[in-house]
């Protein structure tokens, strides 16, 4: 017999079903009005059930970045997929060109290294995968600097078992925004540089598709923008405090909550929940000049003037931050967490129960194994 958790153990992720259509129903019409092609990043709950619920309600196929969710996505019947991370040696070159036998698939590279790793494998099998080139738009993390793009793109259509198919970056500096102009300033210097390299490789004679860009805190300015074909963000399925303090969502958008229990008050303004980093992630919202308004790592709005001032494995460590004596905590009392980043609390926690009028269901997220 198989017993499924109770959702009112806590800590517990639970996903407001009406919220959560609602932001994938708006994601989606917004894309599409604007043009581009809709591919969210499921690495944010790595969820089946989520992810099939995304395809249903516009999405044109799911990203990830591993080869075990595309693997597993793949069983569950979804047909595109985007592999938004370098695939490099033999052994993933294998699984990549097995698996583009059965789905539309697209991997990405962003070193004549790992491309040729996957070109010797597709040849070699007979077939040819299709690869997009990786840019970095200024988070400093992988992809080719602009200026090396036509060099590697040249190697890259050169090798047989490859069709080079676009480019797509993740513009994950546009998070450190300050302001709405400064975000808006940043997500078009984002298109910018990315049409700029597309039209640079055209020139050169290798022909590009797509122009894929991917980050939730950009999505809804960068649907706006010409040449960019495909967006890929993760979090806009269900919001949380980094999101609002970018304006991209109403604390009413967020459609995950953790459910947790006032375990401790042992002395006047401080408190535990049982809900610690295990359970909430350990990050900050992300951009500094936002964490004055959004404090600590959560927000609780059935205690106002409570931050979440500090983590531990189990606890969360509450602050009273009002004016007056602060009330006193009620010991049981079960309260709800809109976390800073949705996608460690699904990391951390490995499930969610999905709450959709008088029904919850319990949806586990993939195994450890789909991480590789």
């Amino acid at each position: 017999m198989v017993i499924t958790p109770d959702p009112y153990d806590t800590p517990s992720l639970l996903v407001d079903a009406a919220v959560l259509e609602r932001n994938l129903s708006r994601m989606a019409a917004h894309a599409h009005s604007n043009g581009k092609r809709l591919v969210p990043h499921a690495k944010t709950h790595r969820n089946v059930a989520l992810g099939l619920r995304q395809i249903a309600a516009g999405a044109d196929g799911l990203t990830v970045a591993k080869l075990g969710e595309a693997e597993e996505f793949a069983r569950a019947g979804v047909n595109r997929l985007v592999v938004a991370y370098p695939l490099v040696g033999e052994h993933k070159a294998r699984r990549a060109v097995e698996l583009s036998r059965r789905v539309e698939l697209i991997v990405a590279a962003d070193s004549v290294e790992g491309a040729r790793s996957l070109a010797e494998v597709a040849t070699a099998q007979g077939t040819e995968l299709a690869v997009r080139l990786m840019i970095d738009s200024g988070l400093g993390r992988e992809g080719l600097r602009p200026e090396e793009a036509v060099r590697v793109a040249r190697e890259i259509a050169g090798f047989d078992g490859l069709h080079l198919q676009g480019i797509q970056t993740h513009e994950g500096n546009v998070y450190t925004a300050t302001d709405e102009a400064d975000l808006r300033a940043r997500c078009r210097e984002v298109a910018r540089l990315m049409t700029s390299v597309a039209e640079e490789l055209r020139a050169a004679g290798i022909p590009v598709h797509d122009v894929s860009v991917g980050a939730s805190a950009s999505a809804r300015i960068m649907a706006e923008q010409s040449g960019i074909t495909e967006l890929r963000p993760g979090i806009y399925a269900f919001n949380d405090l980094g999101q609002v303090a970018l304006g991209n969502a109403a604390l009413a958008d967020c459609a995950a909550r953790v459910a947790t229990t006032v375990v401790s008050s042992p002395r006047p303004g401080y408190g535990c929940i049982d809900a610690g980093s295990k359970a909430l992630g350990a990050d900050l919202v992300p951009a500094v000049a936002h964490r004055d308004a959004f404090p600590g790592y959560g927000l609780i709005p059935e205690l106002p003037g409570w931050i979440v001032a500090r983590l531990s494995e189990e606890h969360g460590w509450l602050r009273w931050t009002g004016a007056e004596p602060a009330p006193q905590l009620k010991i049981g009392e079960r309260v709800h967490v809109i976390p800073n980043h949705v996608c460690m609390v699904f990391a951390a926690l490995g499930e969610c129960h999905l709450v959709e009028a008088d029904t919850t269901t319990w949806l586990p997220c993939m195994s450890a194994g789909t991480s590789r």
